[in-house]
């Protein structure tokens, strides 16, 4: 298809669209309902491109009211820890591509900062001249966390693995897995998190990977109780990420629910696949990594079996009841009095689980 067919497509899209609605009315819906923060700004450069327009959630995110924004450049969310070599790109890349888009600092009115990403568009007027821009920004805390715990997680493994090995104590069985686990740490690392624009900004929360540096975790650490409340005001997590933990859940419960109604012909490698996508979204939380690493633990002796005729299926939905107990109080329903006893119980219950499908 080219330039031209999609155009007039797009125009005969258009046209519809604005049949049924004003342009006015769909640019303020769109606006006012977005989940994004979202600014509009005039062009003109030497005034800083003064903003025009931010909507409620950019509002939430700097903490200013519209109204002390209006007219005002976003140079305001700007300070000492600004990555300015990126922000030094914008006005080039706008005027020589029409758009731009980076990651920096971002500075709220009370003086706290927060990592963000943009995405800078110019807005044309009927003559092609360009008027004003609109950027689309994400608020990348959670993202910075997630490169916080991974680079934590693997100083665990580090130390576990050092240790150990010097009392060779390492089973080759748990050795794999150790290396499993830093082969997984390291992919999420590069592919999700690290970035040509997010490098500068989060190359302190990353790791270092070395083939003769592995290790897991292992001894168990104690954790200190806390509520689910306490939990998510110290540690929000993204609302996508509670979404697929909780999806994976439900999807693991359906096909529990459908082995215990056949009793057998069961199709253990989907119950498997399943908890390796729980444990997956658990590692991403470093407080929960006993229990993702026994949900694991699970999932791979479950792929491992030639014969399954001789799984205990109530055992397994004891195992899956306590899992989805724990998700729910934490992630949920969030009124664990404390986030880990649901934890343990998981724990326990794999290890039980594990005695006899091993």
């Amino acid at each position: 298809m080219d330039n031209r067919t999609s155009s007039l497509e797009e125009s005969a899209f258009f046209s519809q669209l604005m049949h049924d609605c004003s342009v006015l009315q769909l640019l303020r819906q769109v606006l006012m309902h977005s989940h994004h923060a979202i600014v509009i700004t005039n062009a003109d450069h030497a005034q800083g491109y003064p903003i025009v327009y931010a909507n409620k959630v950019f509002c939430e995110h700097t903490g200013y009211e519209l109204a002390e924004l209006v007219g005002r450049s976003p140079r305001i969310l700007q300070g000492p820890d600004s990555n300015h070599k990126v922000i030094a790109k914008i006005t080039p890349s706008l005027q020589k591509n029409g758009y731009f888009y980076g990651s920096s600092i971002n500075y709220r009115k009370d003086g706290s900062i927060y990592p963000v990403e943009w995405n800078i568009s110019e807005i044309k007027n009927e003559q092609g001249n360009v008027t004003h821009y609109i950027s689309m920004q994400k608020d990348l805390t959670n993202l910075k966390r997630i490169a916080e715990q991974i680079k934590d997680t693997n100083e665990l493994f580090k130390r576990f693995y050092a240790t150990q090995a010097k009392l060779n104590t390492i089973k080759t069985d748990i050795n794999d897995k150790v290396v499993e686990t830093i082969k997984s740490n390291e992919k999420i690392y590069n592919g999700n998190l690290r970035s040509q624009e997010n490098e500068e900004l989060f190359e302190d929360a990353f790791f270092d990977f070395s083939p003769n540096e592995m290790g897991a975790l292992g001894n168990k650490i104690e954790k200190t109780p806390i509520s689910a409340q306490a939990f998510w005001q110290e540690s929000p997590i993204a609302e996508d990420d509670v979404i697929s933990l909780t999806e994976s859940i439900r999807e693991l419960d359906s096909e529990i629910g459908m082995a215990e109604a056949l009793g057998s012909n069961v199709n253990y490698l989907n119950i498997a696949k399943y908890m390796k996508e729980i444990a997956n979204n658990l590692y991403f939380c470093v407080e929960f990594n006993d229990g993702a690493l026994m949900i694991d633990e699970v999932a791979n002796a479950l792929s491992k079996l030639s014969d399954t005729s001789q799984i205990p299926i109530e055992m397994l939905s004891m195992f899956n009841k306590d899992v989805s107990d724990w998700i729910d109080s934490v992630f949920v329903h969030k009124n664990a009095d404390n986030i880990f006893s649901g934890e343990n119980n998981t724990v326990a219950a794999g290890n039980q689980l594990l005695s006899f499908i091993q």
